[in-house]
């Protein structure tokens, strides 16, 4: 007789999310194929793309429910919000979360342990659309994701022997302080970008996740351009541009045929690229960017086309909003007076156009930090206008919220206000790399180095195509000087310079990186080069406009500027 090989097993320290469809068998018996519908268009559109963007493995699918295995609780959060995010509103399906990191043990295929156990009983503890997680997986969230997460007190948990300290995202996105202040965040009607999920008829899993993988790229690249909004839709639609990628596979060959229409229903770009499996990580980040670059082209040639050849007066607000948005995308120092003129047409000509505001306030912010250029000394002048303007329409609206709070902050240096609005801003808008960007100054102005940094960072790798991704790399930059890694904040800024090299910030880092090192001929070299884009600037003034709450890291950057030659004042 036989005896049967031993089964299998592995233990390793894993984030779990367990999610479950609230009021599945109702559902079912009410019309099967439409929920059967539902739930197969959410698993292409939500959680394929959003699981493979964070590096999420399926392993258990129940129906109505699933099991998900994360290396991280930040992609396990990460992920749980963006999911929750997407079915917002969705007419049929809402789902409940729960996660907890913890030990898990693989045997034949199958997971066990207490991180399985634990997240299962958060999930079913959690509210229609909220996600639960335990007191370990809250600790692992950086300054990014903690804001969007309440005190939800200690659970006793069956079959768990002690209580567990839980923390709550409630179902509206916020905690309750914010939830009371403010409502779901209001935007603009600007171009829509519809992508669909990448077709794939192979049935190899490792074609399936290559294909969510890339449906995840695409739209992360495209969702950090701010004058278009992306969606990630199956659903036929007659407003906007479409994008339809197309994975084609036989044997280990890869073939990737992509096609833009415009909203017309017109083929204006098409596109094919091929691969092998073994291939398919590198080829994938470069397809990708291919993709997004051509496509971002084509769309920004074609709306330019389409305004300039209407008449001047005949502007709405939202599209002299798109103008300015677009006019600020190479972030050049000209670029910011051209912006602002637009931002200031788009508020006469609608002053009750909430995101006009909050784009002008952003840039003429960024405008006072980075030019000296006379010719944006009108558009700062109406700064105290638009801020008053802007407070009634601020409620809801996340960046409207943070530009005010910036703005205020450039004025009276009051560090507990901003801090707020941080956290408030970073509840309703985690991933937006723009508003990532934005908060990742606001902390480094507060003396907030590491969260500024975690800001930074997360911008990037949702940014990759946005106008401020060269910001983010200066922040990131920044940050790391003032953390007092030089050596990394010089990383940052030789990659930024590659991009740009008439960004200031870049500069005063380098130089005073340099300095701190102890390489001072190269940090006066390279601070001669800042003063020839900032030749007034002296330690005096910018630490009027900004001493960074006189913290240790903002006292580090000034100590290598001196030491680089920066005048005192």
């Amino acid at each position: 007789m036989t005896t049967p090989a031993p089964p299998q097993t592995s233990r390793k320290l894993a984030a779990i999310l367990a999610a479950d469809v609230v009021g599945y068998s109702r559902m079912i018996g009410e019309d099967e194929a439409a929920t059967l519908a539902a739930l197969h268009a959410l698993r292409n559109e939500v959680f394929g793309p959003v699981f493979a963007d964070f590096h999420g493995q399926v392993v258990k699918s129940m129906g109505d429910g699933w099991l998900v295995d994360f290396a991280s609780a930040v992609e396990a959060v990460s992920a749980a919000m963006q999911v929750q995010d997407r079915l917002k509103g969705h007419p049929m399906i809402s789902l409940r979360m729960g996660i907890h990191i913890g030990d898990v043990t693989r045997s034949d295929g199958e997971l066990y342990g207490d991180g399985i156990n634990v997240a299962a009983r958060l999930e079913a503890l959690a509210p229609e659309a909220g996600i639960l997680i335990s007191d370990a997986v809250f600790s692992s969230l950086d300054g990014t994701l903690s804001p969007s997460f309440e005190a939800a007190g200690a659970q006793t948990l069956k079959n768990i022997a002690r209580p567990v300290t839980t923390w709550l995202r409630a179902p509206d996105g916020a905690g309750d302080l914010a939830a009371s202040e403010m409502t779901v965040q209001t935007t603009s009607t600007l171009l829509v970008l519809n992508l669909r999920p990448t077709k794939n008829s192979d049935t190899r899993a490792e074609v399936q996740d290559i294909a969510d993988a890339l449906t995840a790229d695409v739209g992360t690249y495209f969702g950090s351009i701010n004058w278009l909004t992306t969606q990630i839709t199956s659903a036929d639609t007659s407003t906007g541009y479409l994008l339809v990628p197309t994975l084609r596979a036989r044997g280990d060959r890869l073939r990737l045929e992509t096609r833009l229409q415009s909203p017309e229903g017109l083929v204006i770009w098409t596109h094919k690229s091929d691969s092998t499996l073994d291939d398919a990580f590198d080829w994938q980040d470069a397809v990708v960017s291919e993709i997004a670059d051509h496509s971002i082209g084509m769309i920004l040639e074609a709306e330019t086309s389409r305004i300039m050849a209407i008449p001047d007066d005949k502007l709405t607000a939202e599209q002299c909003m798109l103008m300015g948005i677009m006019a600020w995308r190479d972030f050049s120092l000209d670029s910011f007076v051209h912006s602002a003129a637009f931002h200031d047409r788009a508020i006469k000509t609608k002053p009750d156009l909430a995101d006009a505001h909050a784009e002008g306030l952003i840039v003429l912010m960024a405008a006072r930090t980075m030019t000296s250029n006379p010719a944006i000394l009108p558009y700062l002048a109406k700064v105290p206008d638009w801020v008053e303007a802007g407070r009634p329409l601020a409620a809801g609206h996340a960046m409207l919220t943070l530009a005010i709070a910036i703005t205020t902050y450039v004025e009276d240096q009051r560090v507990i206000p901003l801090k707020d609005a941080v956290a408030q801003t970073l509840r309703f808008a985690p991933f937006d790399a723009r508003i990532l960007s934005f908060c990742g100054w606001a902390n480094l102005w507060c003396g907030q180095a590491q969260d500024a940094y975690d800001c930074f960072i997360k911008s990037l790798e949702f940014g990759r195509l946005g106008a401020f991704y060269v910001a983010s790399i200066g922040g990131a930059a920044s940050a790391s000087l003032q953390l007092g890694r030089d050596d990394e904040a010089l990383d940052h800024v030789e990659k930024g310079l590659k991009l740009s090299d008439t960004y200031p910030t870049f500069y005063g880092v380098k130089a005073a990186a340099l300095a701190n090192l102890g390489r001072i001929d190269e940090a006066r070299e390279v601070l001669a080069q800042y003063r020839k884009l900032e030749p007034d600037r002296t330690i005096k003034n910018w630490q009027a406009t900004n001493n960074y709450a006189n913290s240790e890291g903002g006292k580090r950057y000034f100590a290598g500027l001196r030491l680089a030659g920066l005048p005192e004042g």
